[in-house]
């Protein structure tokens, strides 16, 4: 009995995984722009997903009992499905944007900042180089021009 109980409550555990992971696919994939590569393929990558969590909660099931599955299992996933529709959702969403604003806004504001501070780096060492080797391709191009004029003005003569 402790098994199907354990087995059920993993199912409506792995319902409100795989409910929450089709939700932030759904957002992230409404987010891109209309004419994208990404937007044409969302219904491909959401099957793609269903797949791949379907194949994960038969691993669960697998794990727990043996592959073994009776009716309540697939109920169990379908309740935990509705239930994060229904109750878990906004939860989840805060949880979402709670990480986007601690974890990744500052990841992206230090990886933009250190490849502005290397690329300034590279403008100033190429800007100083630039200023180095300005007066040198002038007196190059200075006596390349004289050696032609003498060379017509010797033939010319």
């Amino acid at each position: 009995m402790s098994a199907q109980l354990v087995s059920t409550f993993v199912m409506f555990a792995a319902g409100i995984m795989v409910g929450a992971i089709i939700d932030c696919i759904r957002y992230m994939t409404s987010l891109v722009p209309k004419k994208s590569i990404v937007s044409k393929l969302a219904y491909l990558i959401e099957l793609t997903a269903w797949l791949m969590l379907g194949a994960i909660t038969f691993y669960f099931l697998f794990v727990i009992k043996g592959g073994e599955w009776r009716a309540i299992d697939p109920l169990a996933q379908i309740v935990g499905i509705i239930s994060y529709d229904l109750f878990f959702q906004p939860i989840f969403r805060f949880i979402g944007r709670l990480f986007v604003i601690i974890i990744i806004k500052p990841v992206f504001f230090i990886i933009r900042l250190v490849t502005k501070l290397i690329y300034g780096i590279i403008h100033i060492f190429v800007r100083i180089l630039t200023i180095l080797v300005t007066p040198i391709i002038k007196i190059y191009k200075t006596s390349k021009k004289r050696v032609l004029l003498y060379k017509v003005n010797k033939y010319n003569k």
